[in-house]
């Protein structure tokens, strides 16, 4: 399963910050803006198609079947047929959209990225240790990766099928909507907790990680002086105790997973009870139809999935946007050693004359 990532309180982003960073992003996209918007019509296309088949449904059952019409059941079932293959087909062309635009994306700052550091002297190199430089290159891109390739399309398609599932809703009973959003309260705040103590758990397993792999390192590098002074069972009891202290909070950030998903499902099959149960009474007294009931059924997942991925997004967006603030933060760097702007050019090959160079020792003392 995907794991959002996290962010830490000194890493986390201000709302200027972010403001910043978006608008430089959207200049450095300029170059794909076409098949971005391509990708947001695809999105607005998959979330209609999604949202329409319930509606479908709907008609089928009341128009059709309670109605005794064989033709308009026959017409639905075209329909949610038709449906269900252009959702197929925009989500397959939304996938290929987005992920062609973010690897592009990922493509030029890489190398602007790179190349800026080749501009940069020997003093910027000696404040900033290499492996700091190659962690920009290497986890901070891998961070952009995975909110391009995972969590870009869910949120814009999460995002767009929680807003318009809302205003269908409306649209078909406003009663039945009372009734759906019950539970909406509970799965809003056990999302905002999830997503907190989640990022907690992230952070402290990264750590821990950090840390075991530098009692592997340290094991396997001095093994020849752990040897010499007979030291292997004083490592070993270090290596066990960062071992099982990783395992810990491995197993913490797998409880955290557990308490939400089973709270979700449940919410889910609350609100399922509860719309079959008072939209039955409903459908009794006529104040809705036998179809709304279950195009309601029906869209609950519409309504409750964008809700429990946006709670899962949300660590991601903000550890991506970090590692962007860390990768500009390179960007702006101005070189204390740049080129005159009237150097000459030289020719690449050719001979090199040395002349009136000379060398001596100082005669004094």
């Amino acid at each position: 399963m995907w794991h959002a990532g996290g962010v830490s309180d000194e890493d986390r982003l201000t709302r200027a910050q972010a403001r910043t960073i978006v608008g430089r992003v959207f200049k450095m996209a300029a170059p794909f803006r076409k098949t971005i918007y391509l990708s947001f019509v695809c999105v607005m296309m998959t979330t209609a198609t999604t949202l329409s088949a319930p509606i479908i449904v709907r008609h089928g059952i009341d128009a059709g079947i309670r109605a005794k019409n064989p033709g308009e059941l026959n017409k639905s079932v075209v329909l949610y047929l038709i449906v269900v293959s252009l959702t197929y087909a925009f989500g397959r062309l939304l996938f290929v959209f987005v992920n062609r635009t973010g690897e592009s994306f990922l493509r030029v700052l890489r190398l602007a990225v790179f190349k800026q550091m080749q501009r940069q002297s020997m003093a910027f190199f000696d404040r900033n240790k290499t492996g700091v430089l190659v962690a920009r290159m290497t986890a901070d891109i891998e961070s952009m990766s995975e909110l391009v390739q995972f969590g870009l399309l869910q949120f814009l398609s999460a995002a767009l099928m929680l807003i318009f599932s809302i205003i269908v809703l409306l649209l078909l009973s406003w009663q039945l909507t009372i009734v759906a959003l019950i539970v909406m309260p509970i799965l809003v705040l056990a999302s905002i907790k999830f997503q907190r103590d989640s990022n907690k758990a992230y952070l402290v397993v990264r750590e821990r990680v950090g840390a075991n792999l530098s009692a592997l390192q340290e094991g396997i590098t001095t093994v020849r002086v752990i040897q010499a002074y007979a030291q292997e069972d004083e490592v070993n009891r270090k290596f066990q105790i960062s071992n099982r202290s990783l395992f810990a909070a491995h197993e913490k950030s797998v409880r955290v997973s557990t308490w939400y998903f089973a709270l979700i499902e449940f919410s889910g099959v609350l609100a399922s009870g509860l719309m079959i149960g008072i939209g039955g009474w409903f459908v009794h007294r006529g104040t809705v139809t036998l179809g709304t009931v279950v195009a309601f059924v029906l869209l609950l997942s519409s309504l409750f999935d964008p809700v429990q991925q946006l709670s899962q997004l949300y660590n991601t967006v903000q550890s991506a946007g970090a590692a962007l603030n860390k990768l500009f933060s390179i960007l702006d760097a101005v070189p204390e050693v740049d080129e005159h702007p009237a150097a000459i050019e030289l020719p690449k090959t050719g001979e090199l004359k040395v002349t009136g160079v000379l060398f001596a020792y100082d005669a004094s003392p």
